[in-house]
């Protein structure tokens, strides 16, 4: 008997069996009544229970002791060697609490063995309480307000397995995308830029070595962790091909779910303190790039050109622009860049402000100002102020992008650095100007002929 409370197919699932029919089903359905994102299967052997749920783990069992063919114990130590995992909850119903039983559940990691009668009712609850458990312990763990959430791909050719760890993955706070080849896994992985891969080894069109190998040999995607996942390569060569070919982790299944979350998070932090390191350096060459183009004694809107483009592609801006207020003068990149007012963005610093401070704005369309003033398909910007030596508001080097959030406030410094050489550059163009009139002004009429 299967009961379903909905089609979710991340429902908690939860098994009972007991040889007798009415017993099972009566417990089954009392069970679907725990509310939405509940599956419940029920069995009258062990042997049945083994077969109904050889393509989807369990979370939650509640099996009788005694059974023909099977006892209870058996039932709990074959299902934790289950490949999608262990069930999360065991309970052992009996009707004897005969010497050593505890002992024995207690190295089955039973959570407890619960002697008859027992009503449907405080299955229930202990079913419910179990629920909650397994929801607040993985529920903490989501994503806080305001920081972005971890993308997993999960690359696996069952079905079944795409479903149990998704579902294991929702409840952990993660995003997923899936893949059930190897060709759609590596593209996946280049189109969705992953924070991790969950990467199986036998699959169709590649398998997961041949994956792993495009992984580490294309520099943009090389960074992305993977751990692979499989119950089909487990002899002590396969692992060690795998981890020779660059796999950050090699789990066999069955796996423990609780091992394989914490395996995960720990080389999230690994690669999100990675991912810093790098974004460092890339500002850092962006900084040394932009400073030593401005630097030189060229012309300023060659200079200007020069610098917009690399400032764009490297903050991975839609769009970006430097106005220059005393020149009454904008660069814009890429062409297609919408058009934006000098007058309005020197509105939206504020002159009488002397630039201070730069401004990132996460939602353009909750912005009144933006709206009144600039408008477009941007969602989100950032808006550097570029001052002079006195602290006059010379322009401004504007970046936006369609996606809303874009920009962080760790850029700031790196992008008001770049912002400060483009106010020198200017400044020095001005000044250079300024010589070259009074030189020709000073000249006479005949050396001004020659």
């Amino acid at each position: 008997m299967e009961t379903k409370t909905d089609s979710n197919t991340h429902a908690i699932r939860i098994l009972v069996v007991d040889d007798h029919p009415n017993t099972a089903s009566t417990l089954a359905r009392a069970l679907a009544q725990l509310g939405a994102g509940v599956h419940v299967t029920s069995a009258t052997s062990g042997q049945e229970a083994l077969t109904k749920v050889k393509d989807s783990a369990v979370d939650i069992l509640i099996t009788d002791m005694i059974m023909p063919e099977m006892t209870g114990l058996e039932l709990i130590e074959k299902l934790q060697n289950h490949p999608g995992g262990r069930p999360a909850y065991t309970y052992l119903v009996t009707a004897y609490d005969v010497p050593g039983l505890k002992v024995t559940a207690n190295r089955l990691k039973v959570n407890d063995v619960i002697i008859k009668p027992v009503r449907p009712e405080r299955i229930c609850q202990i079913a419910t309480n179990a629920i909650e458990e397994m929801k607040h312990s993985t529920k903490p763990r989501a994503t806080a307000a305001g920081k972005r959430k971890f993308k997993i791909l999960v690359a696996d050719d069952r079905q079944d397995n795409v479903t149990l760890l998704a579902r294991y993955l929702e409840y952990e706070g993660y995003d997923q995308v899936t893949a059930m080849d190897g060709i759609d896994a590596l593209n996946k992985v280049r189109d969705e830029l992953p924070d991790l891969v969950l990467l199986d080894v036998n699959m169709p069109n590649k398998d997961g070595f041949e994956v792993l190998e495009d992984i580490r040999a294309d520099p943009a995607i090389a960074h992305t962790p993977v751990i692979i996942l499989t119950a089909a390569r487990l002899e002590p060569m396969d692992v060690q091909s795998g981890l020779n070919l660059g796999a950050d982790d090699y789990v066999t299944k069955p796996f423990d779910r609780h091992e394989l979350m914490a395996r995960i998070r720990t080389k999230l932090r690994v690669k999100e303190a990675e991912d810093v390191i790098r974004r460092q350096n890339r500002e850092l060459g962006v900084l040394l790039e932009t400073t030593t183009i401005l630097s030189a004694r060229g012309n300023l809107n060659e200079m200007l050109d020069a610098v917009l483009p690399s400032i764009v592609r490297h903050f991975d801006a839609a769009a970006g622009y430097i106005v220059d207020f005393e020149n009454a003068a904008k660069k814009s990149f890429p062409a297609s860049s919408e058009e934006i007012d000098i007058v309005q963005v020197m509105e939206f610093l504020g002159k009488p402000r002397q630039g201070n401070g730069a401004h990132i704005i996460n939602n353009t369309q909750t912005d009144i100002f933006w709206q009144a003033k600039l408008g477009g398909k941007a969602l989100s910007a950032v808006i550097i102020p570029m001052s002079n030596r006195l602290g006059n508001l010379l322009g401004a080097l504007l970046l936006t992008h369609e996606g809303s959030a874009w920009f962080k406030a760790e850029q700031i410094p790196v992008l008001q650095a770049i912002a400060n050489q483009a106010a020198v550059a200017i400044e020095n163009a001005d000044w250079y100007a300024s010589i070259q009139d009074r030189r020709v002004q000073t000249r006479g009429p005949y050396e001004q002929e020659r």
